[in-house]
């Protein structure tokens, strides 16, 4: 049985063997806080042993997936006393717990999905967005290095692209993500997607779990998730810092582009 979120900004409800998770911090564009992935990691966790849920749905709420890791706090760690705190987020980083579900998982993606937020729908087996939705990896542009991106998308993606993508931080569409492969299917809007997902949990339940979850074993052989310590290096370095700063000096709220986690507070 699945417990409430420790996060008040993570949303679950069950239904009809399904799991609804849904990112709910809409002020801050669903920016992932460490209480968010703790609480995303658990859910995963409990829907991986719970025998009464069959697929688990990832959602976002207010128009975003999510637009990554919430930078305000990581700097506030590494403007600390203790800046190496900022190792301690590996406790509750919760990529891997959701590649293990050994069930069918669905990023459903509507609005910005931008650095974290692209790697956490990255995790799920399937990812329907609408036609509107923008995608970015604008890491590179606070001086961090994503420690799964590139090794995830190399060889998926044509290296052109993904250098451009990840060198500039530059926004891209939908249909360019679905091109690149990074999207199983791109809807007309909100009501098309919503359509689309019920159809396609329609058809994950005429299939069995038992063969779903030898497949995923399978394609997590060919895809082993590489280490998250290049992104620690570089958050833990002078120019990271300075980025940080520059970034939540100048970037405005409703600009899209922002790195991930520069939209707000809702603390």
């Amino acid at each position: 049985m699945i417990s409430r979120p420790s996060s008040t900004f993570v949303r679950v409800e069950v239904a009809d063997r399904v799991a609804w998770l849904t990112l709910d911090r809409p002020r801050a564009k669903n920016a992932l806080n460490r209480e968010m992935y703790a609480a995303v990691r658990d859910v995963a966790r409990a829907v991986r042993t719970d025998t009464s849920i069959d697929a688990l749905v990832v959602q976002g709420s207010s128009g975003s997936f999510a637009v990554g890791g919430d930078l305000k706090e990581m700097l506030a760690l590494l403007s600390s006393a203790d800046p190496a705190a900022i190792l301690s987020y590996e406790d509750d980083l919760p990529f891997e717990a959701l590649r293990q579900v050994p069930k069918p998982t669905v990023a459903v993606i509507d609005g910005l999905c931008m650095g974290g937020g692209l790697t956490l729908a990255m995790m799920c087996d399937l990812r329907l967005a609408t036609a509107t939705s923008t995608f970015a990896i604008p890491e590179a542009r606070v001086g961090i290095v994503d420690g799964h991106l590139p090794r995830l998308l190399r060889g998926r993606v044509p290296d052109a692209v993904l250098r451009r993508w990840m060198y500039t931080g530059s926004p891209f569409t939908a249909e360019e993500a679905m091109r690149a492969g990074l999207l199983s299917e791109v809807a007309e809007d909100a009501g098309d997607l919503d359509a689309r997902v019920r159809t396609l949990l329609d058809q994950l339940k005429q299939s069995s779990q038992a063969a779903i979850a030898k497949l995923k074993s399978i394609f997590n052989e060919a895809m082993p998730l590489p280490s998250m310590s290049d992104a620690y290096d570089s958050l833990l370095s002078e120019e990271a810092r300075l980025h940080l700063h520059r970034f939540g000096a100048r970037v405005k709220p409703d600009v899209p582009q922002v790195p991930p986690g520069d939209e707000g507070n809702d603390q």
